[in-house]
């Protein structure tokens, strides 16, 4: 038969069973204590109802913390008190590292005692009611029930009811990846179970499209984002690097948010780093305030509009079409290369990779007048970067094209020149 007793003492001392049982006095029947010695503990917790578990320190420290952890491997939903003889303050850390939630010593008064065990219950009491609602939301399919992650679709629905938060509002939206070289070698639900084990209780996580992850991280900026990033990578471990892409929450919409997050990413990958947030790398330049020779900044501010709408069309008609022809272009001419491309409100990239060399066009806006122009290149054997500057109207089809067939040509001439070194 099953006992129904909430608490359970694991204890070798018969005066300790005394003592407790005298200073644990609880309000509701079924919180009376059931004893057992420490070495039946594997048959009496085995399909057991304790909710809570007062564990007696042995006269052994790796004893007491073997006891601790075998109680969470039988019934891993339990919380367990530590009752402590004396102080004891290294056993108390490493106990906390094992699993226990508190701690109380023998000749604590009995309120303490009393106070600790109904925390203990409240915990228990919450985390049955969130097992219970991450039930309802795997029934929902808001959840996906093997990793416990919440399905991308509905990210931005929790996203705008919490969008209100100050702390959303402080914090950092993250999206994850597995590096292009490690992609089909690691399973990405290793990524995610690296992620969970290494975020905070209140971040949220979600599952996105291919092997993609998103954490909403609530009051951190971007250096506590990278911290967690560090972790994370660290858990991987350095043959599977990870790659993330950073945006800043704020009072933006879900969508700008997302798009500034996925450009990071995409750069991330590119350049191959752990992260990137294009907008702590890009910042509209002020100098054009003095360039001009104007002197009414009213005057200026309008002009800024104009141009700004003028950058738009150019992004829209110009740029990003012939971007993205242009990929699809080389990613039948060009073999064993990766070709990407993004766009965001500062600059465009187009990048053609392998695994020796990487050559980028990048098209940046100055934040008035004119277009900046840069090919950056690599590797080996790679000739000259290159800049150029020209008005917003001067960027055409012609121009950005003789540009991208420029970069084309001298990524293969990197290739050439390097297999003739080896060869000569």
């Amino acid at each position: 038969m099953i006992d129904n007793n909430n608490i359970l003492l694991i204890t070798d001392n018969s005066d300790v069973i005394k003592l407790i049982t005298e200073k644990l006095v609880l309000l509701r029947s079924n919180d009376k204590i059931s004893v057992c010695k420490s070495s039946g503990i594997k048959k009496v917790l085995t399909n057991s109802l304790y909710s809570v578990i007062i564990l007696h320190q042995s006269d052994s420290d790796d004893e007491t913390l073997k006891y601790i952890s075998n109680i969470k491997t039988i019934k891993p939903k339990s919380e367990i008190i530590l009752l402590l003889n004396e102080e004891n303050p290294q056993l108390v850390i490493n106990a906390y590292d094992n699993g226990i939630y508190d701690y109380f010593y023998t000749d604590s008064p009995d309120y303490e005692m009393l106070i600790k065990s109904v925390n203990c219950f409240k915990k228990q009491v919450s985390k049955d009611i969130n097992t219970r609602n991450e039930k309802f939301l795997e029934q929902l399919g808001v959840i996906n029930s093997k990793t416990g992650l919440y399905k991308s679709k509905y990210l931005k629905e929790i996203f705008t009811d919490l969008a209100d938060n100050l702390k959303i509002q402080s914090g950092i939206l993250a999206i994850i990846t597995l590096d292009n070289s490690v992609n089909t070698k690691v399973s990405s639900n290793r990524l995610a179970l690296c992620i969970k084990s290494g975020v905070r209780g209140d971040d949220i996580i979600a599952e996105g499209r291919s092997g993609t992850y998103y954490i909403i991280l609530p009051n951190v900026n971007i250096s506590g984002a990278n911290k967690l990033l560090q972790k994370i990578q660290t858990k991987m471990g350095k043959d599977f690097p990870i790659r993330a892409g950073l945006a800043k929450i704020g009072l933006e919409t879900f969508e700008t948010i997302e798009k500034n997050a996925k450009d990071g990413l995409v750069c991330a990958l590119q350049k191959e780093q752990l992260s990137i947030c294009l907008e702590n790398n890009n910042k509209p330049d002020d100098n054009w305030l003095d360039d001009e020779g104007c002197n009414n900044l009213e005057t200026e501010k309008k002009d800024y509009k104009l141009f700004k709408k003028i950058y738009d069309n150019k992004m829209e008609t110009v740029i990003t079409p012939i971007f993205f022809r242009y990929q699809k272009e080389l990613e039948t001419k060009l073999k064993d290369c990766e070709i990407s491309q993004y766009s965001n409100k500062i600059e465009s990239v187009f990048c053609i990779k392998n695994n020796k060399h990487m050559s980028e066009l990048i098209v940046r806006y100055n934040g008035y007048a004119k277009f900046r122009l840069e090919i950056n290149h690599s590797g080996l054997y790679t000739p000259e970067n290159f800049e150029d500057e020209i008005p917003l109207k001067s960027m055409n089809e012609k121009y950005l094209s003789s540009h991208l067939k420029r970069l084309k040509n001298e990524f293969n001439e990197s290739i050439k020149s390097e297999e003739g070194a080896l060869h000569g």
